[in-house]
């Protein structure tokens, strides 16, 4: 049978947002990955918040920060983030702050040359940091305005966002925002 439809293969009926796909994880210490489901919704939103983001011009020693939530007790290693329009010229710094804003892991205070545009970067923690379940921020801060980084921009978003001012290189605490602001928050995600 020509068409749509494969041979041997069943069609599938309509779709109502119920359905379960499998989803693997990757562990830092190479063990086997852990295996959930999601629903396609879920799926389709999240696909659709990672892909609405914008390229913004940051204000030096600002950081970005944007909430993320961990499950089960892991080592996060660092931060990848995606780099912007415009990569190169200016230095990065992540950092992870717990629910509380305290300031619980940072990358090198020097900073790490951002990379090319349109592409993730990873940059490590001084030293990996072992994470409890509950809600985190990523927070990321550049030392100049040429380099640019994606900030989400999707009109509905489950993330929390915020920035505050400061200065490259010297670490501190953040009041953790309680709503979504766009453009505002790193699409980034901790690794």
């Amino acid at each position: 049978m020509s068409g749509l439809l494969t041979n041997g293969v069943p069609s599938i009926g309509p779709l109502y947002g119920s359905e379960k796909t499998l989803l693997d994880t990757t562990n830092a210490t190479g063990s086997l990955p852990i295996t959930a489901a999601a629903s396609l919704v879920h799926l389709a939103a999240v696909m659709n918040m990672l892909a609405n983001n914008v390229s913004a011009t940051p204000v030096s020693g600002t950081r970005y920060y944007v909430s993320t939530s961990i499950g089960v007790a892991q080592q996060i290693t660092g931060v990848q983030f995606l780099i912007g329009a415009t990569g190169g010229t200016d230095n990065a710094i992540v950092e992870l702050h717990d629910s509380t804003g305290a300031l619980v892991a940072t990358s090198a205070t020097a900073g790490t040359l951002v990379g090319t545009a349109g592409t993730y970067q990873r940059i490590a923690f001084t030293a990996p940091y072992n994470a409890q379940p509950g809600t985190y921020f990523i927070a990321l801060q550049l030392n100049g305005t040429t380099a640019r980084f994606a900030q989400y921009n999707a009109p509905s978003t489950p993330l929390l966002t915020g920035s505050a001012t400061g200065t490259f290189g010297t670490g501190a605490a953040i009041t953790p925002p309680t709503t979504y602001t766009a453009a505002r928050g790193p699409v980034a995600l901790l690794y």
